[in-house]
């Protein structure tokens, strides 16, 4: 055994037989343990994950459905409005084009009542299946509603400058 010491390196007092099978061993015990602990946390945040999403799902529908029963609201209004406007229509123009503001009325009441009759996911199905059958027409409307958007935050957020030269101008007319 003394000369096995002379070919060990310093400060190693002996030979453990077997010390690489061993190593080996170590190792893939601390990797199943590793292993074992990466698929747990994978499936923590897997659950998490799917909590959030089922939550952000459900305030989805919640805020559908708000935006649903508000929409058939103005609905209403407008048909209102437009029933209303019928008659006016019929002394100013004529009866024939009070007609069409009265079918046009129904036409509104009867999507409002359609709206509110269905549920979010239908609405959500019946708008895709429009899209699948005239993209052309989604496509258009998009840009539509895109264009009636940025005019509308165009008109509803004013320059520095406009209102500065609004201030000025009331400034001097009340100088004046």
């Amino acid at each position: 055994m003394n000369a096995r010491k002379d070919v060990l390196p310093e400060g190693t007092d002996s030979i453990v037989e077997d010390g690489a099978a061993k190593i080996a061993d170590a190792a893939s015990d601390i990797k199943a343990v590793a292993t074992s602990k990466g698929q747990a946390a994978t499936r923590k945040v897997a659950d998490a994950a799917a909590g959030l999403r089922d939550q952000a799902a459900d305030k989805a529908r919640d805020l559908a459905h708000q935006g649903k029963e508000r929409t058939a609201n103005a609905l209403d209004g407008v048909t209102k409005f437009v029933g209303n406007a019928a008659g006016t229509i019929d002394d100013t123009v004529g009866e024939q084009y009070g007609a069409y503001a009265r079918r046009a009325a129904d036409a509104i009441q009867g999507f409002s009542t359609t709206l509110r009759s269905k549920d979010v996911d239908d609405l959500l199905n019946d708008a895709r299946e429009v899209i699948r059958k005239n993209p052309a027409i989604a496509l258009g409307a998009a840009a539509a509603v895109g264009f009636v958007f940025a005019r509308l935050i165009r008109a509803g957020a004013s320059s520095p400058r406009e209102e500065e030269a609004e201030n000025a101008g009331a400034g001097t007319d009340a100088k004046a």
